[in-house]
């Protein structure tokens, strides 16, 4: 059978030689100068290449670094996003109980989106409607999974009106209906305690994303109540106390950072305990309005490589491989539903009126804007001359759906994320190899 060489291949150099990476596979292979020399001529005269290394050879195949003639790789790509995007029953509901907050931040999602509220919460005749929802989700739609993704403001100020009703609901109709329930959290963590913590270890809580802005001295600068006092220790302790009850969580701790807050984030590590260390993944985010600089990337190596030495996973939120679709939210299940039952696709935007996708009634059926969520999604993110030209296609798959739909209205050309990227394409890959040993740490 005639073969070709993968569109999705990229050469990254490392110390002792070259780590070959496919895009599209995932696979990663380390080579040595030499041997790449004699590889590289091979790729571009495949037949020779199979009879003089013919184990060589079908080890390419398997990996993807080599595919069949006949194979179009973007057609692939195209189907597989077709596939996660519109073929399953699994439900992802993002809802906000409240956009208000005990915490006043100078970078926050929804003062930046210009989102306009009245500090007002989910009402009780909305959470009944929200109950009655999930209902018709397990048994009319038949629900293979139900994922509650508790969100805001903060959503822990209304946990006994909003959360507790509605989980209570959740989990009877689960055991009733046999749906996977699952739920998460985007949260300060302030107003956590063991109350709490141990109901949400027997409502199937199973992820948090907790925020943090660097060391003690900066959390309390740019995170504090309104009284002034600073939320640094309450955030940790309560962490710890988290991940003593509940073990087997997962805490994504986001370390929204700058220029200063990478100086000294490092002081952090010593505040957690070995069993919080096991149950944290950090990522590293750049706060929208501070720009990237090469001295940022230097720092966010170096602070990265601190953390995983000292028994943090972490990972970069720009490559994500094997998943077709950029974000979560490009589902056609998933969707936010706001305190006040409008019904959106993304969290970071404003919430008007122009951007709703549906309206929650009180009979817990969606009232969906067909109009505007044809349009959304009558193209993927990546469907356009450059991302389809793109190696780096399978890791990243283009805009998101809420940003290429207002890219496509507004006549506006597409923008590459990885232009103003904080960790470099070559760093993670390097990174991928270290943590497969493949090559040395």
């Amino acid at each position: 059978m005639e073969n070709k060489v993968s569109g999705y291949n990229i050469e990254v150099d490392y110390c002792n030689g070259v780590l070959l990476y496919n895009t599209l596979t995932n696979k990663l292979l380390p080579v040595s100068f030499e041997d790449y020399t004699v590889i590289e001529t091979l790729m571009e005269h495949l037949p020779e290449f199979e009879v003089k290394f013919p184990r060589l050879y079908q080890a390419f195949l398997k990996s993807g670094f080599i595919v069949p003639f006949n194979f179009d790789e973007l057609a692939y790509i195209k189907l597989q996003n077709k596939r996660c995007v519109f073929m399953n029953r699994d439900y992802h509901l993002t809802v906000n109980p409240t956009l208000d907050c005990n915490l006043k931040c100078w970078y926050c999602s929804v003062s930046y989106a210009g989102a306009k509220h009245n500090k007002e919460r989910m009402s009780d005749d909305m959470v009944e409607s929200l109950k009655k929802h999930i209902e018709f989700l397990g048994t009319r739609q038949k629900a293979n999974s139900i994922l509650l993704d508790w969100f805001g403001g903060e959503p822990l100020m209304y946990f006994d009106e909003v959360i507790r009703k509605i989980s209570d609901t959740a989990l009877r109709l689960s055991e009733q209906n046999k749906f996977v329930f699952r739920q998460q959290m985007t949260t300060n963590a302030t107003l956590l305690d063991e109350d709490k913590i141990r109901y949400m270890k027997d409502a199937h809580f199973r992820f948090l994303q907790i925020s943090i802005d660097g060391n003690e001295y900066r959390q309390n600068l740019i995170k504090h109540y309104a009284n002034k006092r600073g939320s640094y220790r309450d955030v940790i302790s309560n962490i710890n106390l988290l991940t003593e009850i509940i073990p087997d969580i997962s805490i994504c701790l986001r370390i929204n950072c700058d220029r200063q807050t990478l100086k000294h984030v490092t002081d952090v590590i010593n505040d957690f305990t070995e069993q919080s260390k096991k149950c944290i993944t950090v990522d590293f985010q750049r706060v929208w309005q501070v720009p990237c600089t090469d001295e940022m990337r230097r720092q966010l190596a170096n602070v990265k490589a601190t953390f995983e030495s000292e028994g943090f996973a972490s990972h970069f939120w720009a490559y994500r491989p094997l998943t077709f679709k950029c974000c979560y939210a490009d589902n056609i299940n998933h969707y936010v539903v706001n305190y006040n039952g409008k019904i959106f696709k993304c969290t970071a935007r404003d919430y008007g009126d122009e951007l709703m996708i549906g309206n929650l009634s009180s009979s817990g059926q969606i009232l969906w804007n067909d109009s505007l969520l044809s349009k959304m999604f009558e193209k993927s993110g990546f469907e356009n001359d450059m991302c389809e030209k793109c190696k780096m296609l399978p890791i990243c798959m283009g805009p998101c759906i809420q940003k290429n739909y207002e890219r496509r209205i507004n006549n506006q050309p597409v923008v590459c994320m990885y232009d103003n990227v904080e960790y470099s394409l070559s760093s993670y890959i390097t990174d991928q190899a270290k943590q497969r040993q493949l090559i040395p740490q």
